[in-house]
């Protein structure tokens, strides 16, 4: 639920950050290179690895980039909960890909699942019909999120966490410190909520929520997990009508309705299967 929480909160934070003026080139290479800086900490003691696999780890970086500036692309345009729920789809996006791919079998559960996803964004979507470019990166994102989900799972398999972590942000690091400066917005504005929201976000939404839900993972187990991390979306919701006055409509209730009921269908049998059982696993969420 920590880890829910902190996750659920960096749309909210976002947006609050635009409104003091940060940009979002300058709020991404600050957070970026301060989560860099704690990960080095936390993993200096982790085993050194060979070249050619920090390569494919700073590679699943360059794809994680990709992720994040469609995210905040699309909350400059559409509401924080709206981008949450459209950016939800993603697990049902994995299990398409896994069996499309043949990495997996796409089974009456994986396709209903899909049905419920897709009815639900295309609700969601449906509500915000005036900002297409906002709803075109959310997919974008869920896509592109679910693609660094498949690569993790099998190239990062076996590395802890802290080390993944740690190579993905020196590539966001590597790219967002140079646009800032290029694009001028490395130095935040003269307003202390300012910089206390940049920090939050590195460290909270960033940093906190993984080892959160590495320490909940090895007691609930990964099914479960997947579950629980479903309720980031209500929290988004929560925190959006608190303190940006979002509000969502029926249509966007349903549709959010039908994707969380598509994710949580996909992990029905597994969590069967689990039981009243807790085991540790790679996580169903990557590290970032």
């Amino acid at each position: 639920m920590v880890s829910t929480v902190a996750y659920g909160s960096l749309p909210i934070l976002a947006k609050l950050a635009f409104a003091t003026g940060v940009r979002t080139a300058g709020l991404l290479a600050w957070r970026f290179a301060v989560a860099c800086m704690l990960f080095s900490l936390l993993a200096r003691r982790a085993p050194p690895l060979a070249l050619g696999t920090r390569l494919t780890l700073w590679g699943l970086g360059v794809i994680f980039v990709g992720n994040t500036v469609c995210y905040f692309g699309a909350l400059h345009t559409i509401p924080a909960s709206t981008a949450s729920l459209i950016f939800y789809t993603y697990p049902v996006i994995v299990t398409l890909l896994s069996a499309a791919l043949g990495m997996d079998r796409l089974t009456v559960r994986s396709v209903a699942a899909a049905f419920m996803a897709v009815s639900g964004c295309a609700l969601t979507a449906g509500a915000v019909a005036g900002s297409p470019r906002g709803v075109v990166l959310a997919l974008a994102t869920a896509f592109i999120y679910a693609s660094y989900v498949m690569l993790g799972s099998r190239f990062a398999a076996g590395i802890p966490s802290e080390t993944v972590s740690l190579h993905v942000t020196q590539s966001c690091a590597l790219i967002f410190v140079p646009w800032a400066l290029v694009r001028g917005g490395l130095v935040l504005p003269p307003v202390p909520a300012a910089w206390g929201i940049v920090a939050v976000m590195a460290v909270l939404c960033t940093v906190v929520p993984i080892r959160a839900f590495l320490a909940g993972l090895a007691r609930i187990g990964p099914a479960r997990a997947a579950v629980v991390s479903s309720l980031e979306v209500l929290v988004t919701i929560g925190l959006a009508a608190a303190f940006l006055h979002e509000r969502i409509g029926p249509r966007q209730w349903v549709g959010g309705a039908l994707i969380l009921g598509g994710v949580l269908l996909q992990n029905l049998g597994a969590l069967r299967r689990m039981g009243g059982r807790a085991r540790v696993s790679r996580p169903d969420r990557p590290a970032i």
